[in-house]
């Protein structure tokens, strides 16, 4: 256990299978950390989870802390989450459903069927085209498909807000989170009481909007007593998961990309202050556009299936073969992983999308199964950051790499190799952890800014040809791929 120090900021991270927790001290050095699995429901037709589990899995989390630091020193509390969660709760923050997650498509023919009118009127003001990666979709799925669990929730929560309303017994939300709804007025950050009318949606359920810094509340006894932490802690409003990442790395430098490789795998690109960019001709309704924890904006593209289909191969084929899986390109193998497993995301938002594996041989081993979903991902990334260039985020000069799935040892070789351009790999993997750290300090008045150390892995020249053969290959079979997966998700024809 470490020996008694100064005061440490407590960062919370609630992703969408783990939650990290992470102590900062007042320099920005980490001085502990531990995480906890809870998963999501495994017998849904979609993509849910119990916020109850959450809860139980941040004690845990915490607990396993306590064993490595005094959670006594902990001085200022911040969070972040998994975006575009939708958690309904009554009025003593206990949730009347299932929270319905970022991959979750039940909301799509709701969102599809918004009047056309109403459609442009959200793209145009939000920069986003309305999409079931918005909370908005599974608002309007509650509402057309049980409309008793709207009339029963008092509070419409994402994800980190619910945690913290169980830390303080206080509701709110910010805008990093509210704007993933479609329902928040860009520069005002205000609920659009009119769009909130004409869908007919509850007025009561949307909370407060607080800046992410901002004091969210304080930890209550009986948090104190279930969690560690001590009564009466500055708790900030806290962040989405990927703004609080940028939050974390302190802010890209002009040129640079970040890629988090979680659960979803995605690409930001921090855009500046003020009014919200216009998009690019390529980006447009491809990529999505929110703001950051300090106010500027970032474009985000979203593979809702990057780390997920590692753990899904963890379960097939075993650790082995994603420790043993290579990073170098074998340009005549058939074998093709189109990996998604919940949809695809960016650029193509295609719910009825499928995992489909094509040209396995009887040569075909685990390690060179993993290597063909990393570089799918891999080329995905790539896709995403040609869209963000021909955007206002502009050129790149490296990628900056965080994430569980930055500690695959192949993973970052083959980014580098695919996108031809130099991959940072932070030390420091739990960015949003980091970042829910800093809002947590900045809460309590304390500026912190959290070294960007890493490691940096170079493309390979000698293994371009083989890369761009292979890409080219999988470009043309994801196509055939999301062709055939629409067809098959619309039934068979009629003669």
């Amino acid at each position: 256990m470490t020996g008694a120090g100064g005061a440490l900021g407590l960062g919370i991270d609630l992703g969408t299978t783990s939650v990290k927790v992470l102590l900062l001290d007042e320099v920005g050095s980490t001085v502990a950390s531990a995480s906890h699995h809870h998963g999501i429901d495994p017998t849904s037709s979609g993509v849910q989870a119990d916020p109850e589990r959450w809860w139980d899995s941040l004690r845990t989390a915490l607990a396993a802390l306590a064993a490595e630091a005094d959670l006594a020193r902990v001085a200022a509390v911040g969070l972040s989450g998994n975006m575009s969660a939708v958690v309904l709760v009554d009025d003593q923050v206990r949730p009347v459903a299932p929270a319905l997650l970022l991959a979750d498509q039940r909301g799509t023919d709701e969102i599809t069927a918004l009047d056309p009118p109403l459609r442009r009127d959200l793209a145009a003001r939000t920069g986003n085209e309305p999409q079931a990666v918005f909370s908005l979709s599974s608002l309007l799925w509650w509402q057309a498909r049980d409309l008793d669990v709207l009339r029963s929730a008092q509070h419409y929560l994402s994800a980190k807000d619910f945690l913290r309303a169980r830390l303080t017994g206080e509701v709110a939300t910010d805008p990093t989170d509210a704007y993933n709804s479609l329902l928040l007025r860009p520069g005002t950050w205000e609920w659009d009481e009119g769009t909130i009318q004409a869908l007919g949606l509850p007025r009561r359920i949307f909370p407060p909007v607080l800046p992410s810094t901002a004091l969210g509340g304080r930890t209550t006894r009986t948090a104190a007593r279930e969690t560690g932490i001590p009564a009466g802690v500055p708790v900030a409003v806290g962040a989405g998961d990927m703004a609080a990442a940028l939050a974390g790395t302190a802010g890209l430098d002009a040129g640079d990309a970040a890629v988090s490789l979680g659960t979803s795998a995605t690409v930001m690109a921090v855009l500046g202050a003020g009014a919200r960019p216009d998009v690019g001709p390529r980006a447009t309704g491809t990529v999505t556009y929110h703001p950051t924890a300090d106010g500027s904006w970032f474009a985000l593209g979203s593979l809702l299936t990057g780390g997920l289909v590692v753990n899904w191969l963890r379960s097939t084929v075993g650790a082995d073969a994603i420790a043993q899986a290579p990073a170098d390109p074998d340009a005549d193998d058939p074998l093709m992983f189109m990996p998604y497993l919940a949809g695809t995301g960016s650029p193509d938002f295609d719910s009825a999308a499928t995992g489909t594996l094509l040209g396995v041989t009887p040569t075909t081993t685990p390690p060179r199964l993993v290597a063909a979903a990393l570089e799918a991902v891999a080329f995905d990334v790539a896709r995403l950051l040609d869209l963000l260039a021909d955007g206002p985020a502009g050129g790149y000069r490296r990628v900056v790499l965080s994430g569980g799935g930055s500690r695959i040892g192949a993973w970052p070789q083959i980014i580098a190799d695919v996108t031809r351009l130099p991959v940072h790999v932070l030390d420091e993997p739990d960015l949003s952890a980091v970042g829910a750290a800093v809002l947590g300090w900045a809460a309590a008045g304390v500026y912190v800014a959290p070294p960007a150390a890493g490691t940096e892995i170079a493309p390979r020249a000698a293994t371009a040809a083989a890369w761009d053969r292979r890409r080219a290959r999988y470009e043309r079979l994801r196509g055939q791929a999301l062709a055939l997966g629409r067809q098959t998700a619309s039934g068979p024809s009629r003669p």
